[in-house]
């Protein structure tokens, strides 16, 4: 295992606030009520808060049994009527197929960070999924991708006639059915395939969010993990939705300052504070749109869904939450919410980045090694292609011969240029424009015998940015690209095992796994 410092890699050192969070540094701090790893505060904390507790274990249990979830996941859920209990949660869209992997990796390390709060702060601690099914961005959630046979990725897509409306609303549709086939047959094959795509596989009667909340229950509630979506806990969040909407206008201020004070503070709010900390509500059509002050339609006659301002503190509302998993988006837009914590009288729970993971075989990781770079050279984008080629080549009079036709090509032009301008001045363009030709044959010989001599010896441009796409397909870490089914048709449920176990829970690095494949 490899790991790498998240300010190495290009796609994570853009977000200074999430870095200087998690590092400690600089003014990240003040945004935060706790450090990530401050476990003990953020529990005493939660310790008084009143929560509806016998409400919230009937409707979870309610919701959860549906899905099939284990009896492990069932006594999380009546654990959590009993003041003594507490949560770690983590959260995402509901992606096609689960989404990408990332999601996957958010599951784990929040049932791992609840495993390790209960051993080490001495109270029962359950992991909770947030299925995030009242978002209507459907173009985040109708797709993924796989490698193809080239070595580029490719991509599945599904339509809905009717998107825009929240996804809790979408049923499977036979153009989704299509896409999960079509997603199947196109993935290269691996041991596994078929069992995976069985566990992935829609039931009958299930809804696009129900069908997406089952595959995670299936694989993770038999080590406790239960699922929510927002839909389950409306009925018991009347007083919450009210606060909200008597409150329009102290919530828009208090973003507005927070806003500023990042600004101040060097880094980028993540949420426009003119259009963040709003509910919706949902037209006769079924689609959702933001609730206007001057036309707040009461409590009782109106069903009312968060943005994603408002989202954490209805899910701190109803739920013992100690500690929230969270990727680095996800902590930069939260470093604007510490004052809304506030105005409800809510303590504001610990944010613990989720892990992040690259996955290599070790076929493949072999293979990067014969070239001579690195899985790390790959992420941090400091690979040289032309300079690893350079490197591959045996030594040979090939470079100094082509050094000299250049120098001699040069030499028998440069003659020929006063001739030509003194005929015509004009023709000084042609002379330039016929030896940049000529020097561009030469190019081109040159490469195309480096090519064939790295061909003979087993190396190729196309193959090396082959294993590149694999580990950064589409310039992006490889967990923002594939989904799940991807690594489990290689490497079945010991990719899960794998995870579990893959790096320290205080240790906020990247990890490159290399996971022998049954059938490397």
């Amino acid at each position: 295992m490899t790991k790498i410092n998240l300010s190495a890699l290009p796609v994570m050192a853009e977000n200074k606030l999430n870095l200087d969070y998690l590092a400690g540094t600089g003014a990240a701090a003040n945004f935060f009520t706790h450090p990530p790893l401050g476990f003990e505060a953020a529990l005493e904390g939660r310790r008084t808060h009143i929560y509806p507790r016998r409400k919230l274990s009937q409707l979870l249990a309610e919701y959860n049994a549906k899905l099939g979830a284990h009896t492990h996941a069932m006594s999380n859920i009546d654990a959590l009527s009993k003041p003594s209990t507490f949560c770690v949660i983590g959260g995402q869209q509901a992606g096609f197929l689960g989404g990408p992997v990332y999601t996957c990796y958010k599951i784990i390390t929040t049932i791992r960070l609840a495993r390790h709060l209960q051993n080490t702060l001495g109270e029962r601690f359950v992991p909770i999924f947030w299925l995030a099914s009242e978002d209507h961005d459907f173009d985040e959630i109708n797709h993924t991708h796989f490698v193809k046979s080239d070595g580029e990725v490719g991509d599945v897509k599904f339509k809905w006639d009717q998107a825009g409306r929240p996804i809790a609303l979408m049923p499977i549709t036979a153009d989704t059915r299509r896409a999960f086939t079509e997603y199947f047959e196109k993935i290269s094959p691996g041991p596994y395939l078929s069992q995976v795509k069985e566990l992935f596989a829609p039931h009958a009667g299930d809804d696009y969010c129900t069908w997406q909340a089952r595959i995670w229950s299936q694989l993770f509630s038999d080590r406790g993990l239960v699922i929510v979506e927002p839909r389950t806990l409306r009925p018991a969040a009347s007083s919450f939705f009210q606060f909200a909407l008597d409150h329009v206008d102290e919530i828009s201020h208090r973003l507005d300052a927070a806003a500023e004070q990042l600004d101040t503070a060097g880094y980028t709010p993540a949420l426009n504070p003119e259009r963040a900390g709003q509910l919706y509500t949902f037209d006769s059509n079924g689609y959702r749109v933001r609730v206007k002050e001057s036309r707040i339609p009461p409590i009782e006659d109106c069903v009312y869904s968060t943005d994603v301002a408002l989202r954490p503190l209805f899910a701190d509302t109803m739920l013992p939450i100690v500690a929230s998993v969270l990727g680095p988006g996800e902590i930069s837009y939260h470093a604007m919410l510490k004052p809304l914590y506030d105005l409800f009288d809510l303590p504001q729970p610990l944010f613990y980045p989720r892990k992040g993971y690259t996955i290599m075989t070790e076929s493949q990781a072999g293979r990067i090694a014969e070239y001579k770079t690195s899985p790390t050279a790959i992420l941090t984008k400091t690979l040289d292609t032309d300079a690893v080629f350079s490197g591959l080549m045996p030594a040979s009079k090939s470079a100094e011969i082509f050094t000299t036709a250049r120098r001699k090509m040069k030499a028998a032009f440069a003659p020929l240029r006063p001739y030509v301008e003194d005929i015509d001045p004009n023709l000084g363009k042609a002379w330039q424009h016929g030896l940049s030709n000529t020097l561009r044959g030469l190019d081109n010989l040159e490469q195309g015998s480096i090519k064939s001599q790295m061909s003979q010896l087993g190396f190729s441009r196309g193959e090396l940015r082959q294993l590149s796409n694999i580990l950064l397909p589409k310039g992006r870490l490889q967990e923002r690209i594939f989904p799940l089914p991807y690594f489990m048709k290689r490497h079945g449920m010991k990719f899960l095992d794998t995870i579990f176990s893959a790096g320290e829970i205080e240790d906020f690095s990247h990890h490159i796994l290399v996971m022998e494949a049954d059938n490397d």
